[in-house]
C-alpha cells in the first residue's frame, strides 16, 4: 500500500498540482474582487478568500513532497500571491473594509520590488528572499478573509479593529521587506550607480 501511495504522489498529475493551485489564485482574483464589492455576494467572496489562503499554505509543501520545486513554480507562486493580495487590498480599501493607506503602501512596495527584481535580473542575479516579505503575505492572507466577513455573520467593531491591526502590521512588514531587499542588493546598486565592482569583506 505504501508503494502504491508513493506512486500516486509521484504520478504526473500530482507533480503539477502545486502549480495548478498557484494558478488558481490568479483565476480566482477577478471573481473574488467582484463578489466582494457587493454585500449580497460578500459571503461567496469570503469563502473564496479562505480557499485561496489555503492553496498558498499547501502548494509549497506539496511541491517539495512530490519533487516538483522549480524556478517556474516559484515565479508562479510569487506572482499569484501578488496579483490576489494587491487586488483584494485595493478592493477592500475601496469598499471601506480595510484602510486605503494600507493598499497604497502594499501596492507601492510591490512596484518597487518589481523594479529591484528587474535590476537584479539585469545583473544576472536573482533577488534574495526577504523574510519580512513572507510575513507580509501571511498577514494579508489572514486579513482578506477577515475583512470579508459578511454583516450577517457578525462583522462588527472587533473585526474592524483586527483588520486595522493586520493592515498596519502588513504595511510595516512590507516596508521592512523593501528595506531588506535594498540592503541585500546594496553592493549591486553601488556598482550600478558608482560604476565600479562591488567589494566584499571577508
Amino acid at each position: 500500500m505504501a508503494a502504491g501511495r508513493a506512486g500516486w504522489i509521484a504520478s504526473k498529475p500530482m507533480r503539477y498540482l502545486h502549480n495548478i493551485l498557484s494558478a488558481s489564485r490568479i483565476l480566482a482574483t477577478p471573481a473574488c474582487a467582484i463578489l466582494a464589492a457587493f454585500e449580497d455576494t460578500r459571503f461567496i467572496a469570503f469563502v473564496i478568500a479562505i480557499l485561496v489562503s489555503l492553496t498558498d499554505w499547501v502548494d509549497g509543501p506539496l511541491a517539495r513532497r512530490v519533487g516538483g520545486v522549480s524556478a517556474f513554480g516559484a515565479l508562479l507562486d510569487m506572482t499569484s500571491d501578488k496579483v490576489f493580495l494587491c487586488t483584494m487590498a485595493i478592493v477592500l480599501g475601496a469598499i471601506g473594509r480595510a484602510p486605503a493607506w494600507a493598499a497604497a503602501i502594499i501596492t507601492a512596495r510591490e512596484i518597487l520590488v518589481l523594479a529591484l527584481r528587474c535590476f537584479a535580473a539585469g545583473h544576472n542575479r536573482a533577488l534574495p528572499i526577504a523574510t519580512f516579505g513572507k510575513l507580509k503575505s501571511f498577514l494579508l492572507y489572514l486579513l482578506v478573509p477577515l475583512a470579508l466577513v459578511p454583516e450577517g455573520l457578525g462583522f462588527a467593531e472587533g473585526f474592524a479593529n483586527a483588520v486595522w491591526f493586520l493592515s498596519l502590521a502588513a504595511s510595516v512588514s512590507a516596508g521592512a521587506s523593501l528595506a531588506e531587499y535594498i540592503v541585500k542588493m546594496w553592493s549591486d546598486l553601488a556598482a550600478d550607480f558608482v560604476g565600479r565592482a562591488p567589494t566584499h569583506k571577508k
